[in-house]
């Protein structure tokens, strides 16, 4: 399993190797309400056999032949009719496992496998539960490497403090699951921004829940050769974690009534510029076979917020440019498959970790929208040298969609 990264001084992008995967972040100070859905638990019943009823035994003993006779078949037709009755539940039963385990062995074949979920944090409610329950239930299927969360990360106001219960009661209490004990890969959210960003990026966090990893922007490597495989991988898959929030000009705003915790960010202008100038510099000496970018904030949706256009302008174009395969992103509360005739690249949403049925519009055809849930659920991804998978799961675990990508 993949440890918490600690950072180590390096040269741009710069490498801190972890597990069969390497992170690196640019100019890191690290060291080192309403329930929508409604479920409830019904007991199995317990499933028994009537004994035949023989009867009483009458006074005349020429009686006793035929009513033997009568029991004999009775319980003899009864004792066939259960045998067809079990077999077919047994075959039946046998047929549904064996189809299952062969579908989960089939996605284990993928040599990395991860979820994907966004706008989640408010303490178990609106379903968050519901989704962490099935969340848990597919890492298990899949043996997943790490999950992503893309922002939000904590409502409505992120954290104020290295005490506030919302850590516990929005993450450690809530992901449960031994499957999703593994790392947890983050990015913060405009909502992270209304509280203590930087104790979110700090390791006070790591330090409650070793599974914690959140900082502004960085790079997550993993190789995609399989365990047959001999000698060096040449084949992986890089991630560009990106910092969106400030890309937002009304965040910025005089009128803005919100307050913003932008310590660390400097001049705006400056950071985003150095920001852009990393990401193109990244992508362009990249060799990864996958290339996928990782922020909160949508470029392509039809959701609540749709397009936010600062990143359609200043961050598409270099997506685009330098071949991205995938954009992963939430902001808006649904699931999302997007690809247009004009871009190269698939916009995927998963902001549906917690509270959703926000609105999706409906597009026109030059919109590009393949797939779109206006409620909670989240995603799967499986990917291989040649091949990339992801599967789009809801709150009670039914597989709405699937994607896959091939190279």
């Amino acid at each position: 399993m993949s440890q918490v990264p600690r950072w180590l001084p390096s040269a741009p992008f710069g490498e801190t190797q972890v597990g069969v995967g390497v992170l690196s972040a640019p100019n890191s100070s690290r060291q080192g309400g309403m329930a929508l859905f409604g479920t409830k638990t019904v007991p199995d019943e317990e499933v028994g056999l009537l004994q035949p009823s023989v009867g009483e035994a009458g006074n005349d003993r020429a009686k006793r032949p035929l009513s033997l006779a009568a029991t004999t078949i009775t319980a003899t037709l009864v004792g066939f009719l259960v045998g067809c009755v079990v077999s077919l539940y047994v075959f039946g039963q046998y047929d549904s496992e064996t189809s299952a385990l062969k579908a989960v062995v089939g996605r284990q074949t993928y040599p990395l496998n991860f979820l994907v979920v966004g706008d989640w944090g408010r303490e178990g409610e609106f379903n968050q539960t519901m989704v962490a329950e099935q969340m848990g239930r597919v890492g298990r299927q899949l043996k997943i490497n790490f999950v992503v969360s893309v922002g939000d990360n904590f409502y409505q106001a992120g954290l104020k403090g290295p005490n506030d219960p919302k850590f516990q009661n929005s993450f450690s209490k809530v992901y449960t699951a031994r499957s999703l004990q593994t790392p947890w890969y983050s990015v913060l959210g405009n909502h992270d921004y209304l509280g203590d960003t930087l104790l979110q990026i700090g390791d006070a966090l790591t330090k409650k829940d070793n599974r914690w990893f959140c900082d502004r922007s960085y790079l997550l490597k993993h190789n995609l050769c399989g365990p047959s495989h001999t000698g060096h991988c040449h084949k992986f898959v890089e991630f560009f974690f990106i910092d969106t929030t400030p890309f937002v000009d009304k965040y910025w705003s005089p009128e803005q009534k919100r307050t913003f915790d932008w310590r660390g960010i400097g001049h705006r202008q400056t950071y985003l510029d150095t920001q852009l100038e990393k990401l193109n510099s990244g992508l362009s000496s990249s060799s990864a076979t996958w290339k996928i970018v990782i922020g909160h904030h949508t470029i392509r949706s039809l959701g609540r917020h749709g397009d936010t256009h600062e990143m359609v302008k200043q961050v598409l174009p270099i997506l685009e440019k330098l071949k991205v395969d995938m954009y992963l992103n939430g902001h808006d509360h649904c699931l999302e498959h997007i690809k247009r005739e004009d871009s190269t690249v698939h916009f995927v949403t998963s902001g549906a970790g917690s509270k959703s049925f926000q609105g999706l519009r409906q597009g026109k055809p030059e919109d590009g929208l393949q797939f779109g849930y206006d409620g909670q659920g989240f995603i799967s991804v499986s990917m291989a040298a040649q091949d990339l998978r992801i599967d789009f799961h809801d709150a009670l675990g039914h597989k709405l969609h699937q994607l896959t990508l091939h190279k």
